[in-house]
């Protein structure tokens, strides 16, 4: 917990100084407490830390208690939370368990906050994750995706030019790529990490368009995508799983660091991997050189064109339906989800922000994180808006451990893909 007097971080003084204007409104005349979850950590809670000073400074009859708590497990901890009628009056969640929540009946609906004005500023994607059966439940402040990176000086070397905007280019690049112990591309290990192949071609795991949420992994769309990442494996290096103590079947979801590496290193081309990891990723010696790195979006199928396909992950702001303070509480998201607050958070935090006003911004137009990946915004893909949508890739799922057998040539693609829509018929039942 934080008391009432802060410091600023070093720096936020004057950068903070361009929120002078956000968030101002009505305040009450009596003194407020409102409670705020975050996940946030290091400098990047600094950053969180400034916008709740200013937004005090701009309001001081509200006080935000605010609370910093472990990204792994703040979902469990809002849970037991709610259960005990402790959660707090807001709460940055990871985007797509509001709908989790919402389903519960322990969000308030701010369908009439966010307002067609809003709605129409807010990416696609970020708000569609936001809204369940029809109503936000979430303001979205930050966004993460898939984007397609790839070391330049090995693409000119190869005598390919560009990056590939194609999967028929994907693949020519791949043949080129790999030779000896240099491979194309690197894949993190996961279903997660595969869901573009599955988009791309027009295929996905669930659709929503019903009255009720219905598996459509089995379609033939869904198979072509699969086909062709399975096709294109022959071009990467097999994932490094690591498995702690006691642990008797890996967990598919760590990898993610081998891959990683090996792109750092040069042994891999090409990778697809979240916009955050830009930063670590020019960290590297192999991409100290500011014109190595080379970022593009997920490439497309040719006939099924440029179609959202690259799921995003990120933060939403979510307010208790009990709160004893709504309209205070509304005050501070809307504050913390502004433009200039998600622009501060850009500049200080490389964040990517959810509004498409703050992408227009001079400053948030400067930084490398902004620059680099503004023109991929309409790639992004929301997961489906489902209740059980923390557990899509998880154990109950099947899909990693299918996806597996599938690709040891242990099942056919109608088969594993059967084998997924049954458990994730089961799973949409409970």
């Amino acid at each position: 917990m934080r008391t009432k007097k802060r410091l600023f971080s070093l720096g936020g003084l004057l950068a903070i100084a361009l929120l002078a204007l956000a968030g101002c409104g009505a305040t009450t005349s009596t003194p407020v407490t409102i409670t705020y979850w975050y996940t946030e950590s290091g400098a990047q809670a600094s950053a969180v830390n400034d916008l709740i000073i200013k937004f005090e400074q701009q309001n001081p009859t509200i006080t935000v208690n605010a609370r910093q708590v472990a990204d792994a497990q703040a979902h469990d901890l809002y849970l037991s939370a709610v259960q005990h009628k402790t959660a707090p009056d807001v709460f940055s969640a990871e985007i797509g368990w509001g709908a989790e929540f919402a389903a519960a009946g322990d969000l308030y609906d701010l369908t009439s906050t966010v307002g067609s004005a809003n709605a129409s500023d807010y990416l696609a994607a970020p708000l569609a994750a936001a809204t369940y059966k029809g109503k936000v439940y979430g303001l979205p402040q930050s966004a993460d995706y898939l984007v397609l990176y790839y070391n330049k000086a090995q693409f000119t070397a190869a005598g390919l030019s560009s990056a590939p905007t194609t999967w028929d280019q994907f693949d020519a690049a791949n043949k080129l790529l790999t030779k000896g112990a240099a491979f194309g591309w690197a894949w993190q290990g996961s279903g997660y990490d595969m869901q573009q192949f599955l988009y791309s071609f027009g295929g996905g795991l669930i659709s929503t368009n019903g009255a009720t949420p219905t598996p459509i992994v089995t379609s033939a769309n869904t198979i072509k995508g699969l086909t062709f990442f399975k096709q294109e494996l022959a071009y990467a290096p097999a994932p490094v799983y690591v498995s702690g103590a006691g642990v008797v079947a890996p967990s598919y979801s760590d990898a993610t660091t081998s891959a990683l590496t090996a792109f750092k290193r040069g042994q891999v081309a090409m990778i697809m991997s979240n916009a955050t990891d830009y930063a670590a990723l020019k960290a590297s010696a192999t991409f100290a050189n500011n014109s190595n790195l080379g970022v593009a979006a997920i490439p497309e199928d040719f006939a099924t064109g440029n179609v959202a396909r690259s799921p995003i992950s990120g933060r939403e702001l979510v307010l208790a339906k009990n709160t004893a303070h709504s309209a205070e509480a509304i005050q501070f998201m809307q504050f913390m989800s502004s433009t200039s607050s998600q622009v501060y958070l850009a500049v200080k935090n490389t964040e990517l922000p959810t509004r498409a006003s703050a992408y227009q911004d001079a400053q948030a137009q400067a930084t490398a994180t902004i620059s680099s990946f503004a023109a991929f915004t309409a790639t992004q893909k929301a997961l489906p808006s489902v209740k059980q949508g923390s557990q899509l890739f998880g154990p109950t799922s099947s899909f990693d451990a299918n996806l597996q057998k599938y690709l040891a040539d242990q099942l056919t693609a109608a088969a594993a893909t059967q084998n997924i829509a049954t458990a994730l018929q089961t799973l949409l039942q409970s």
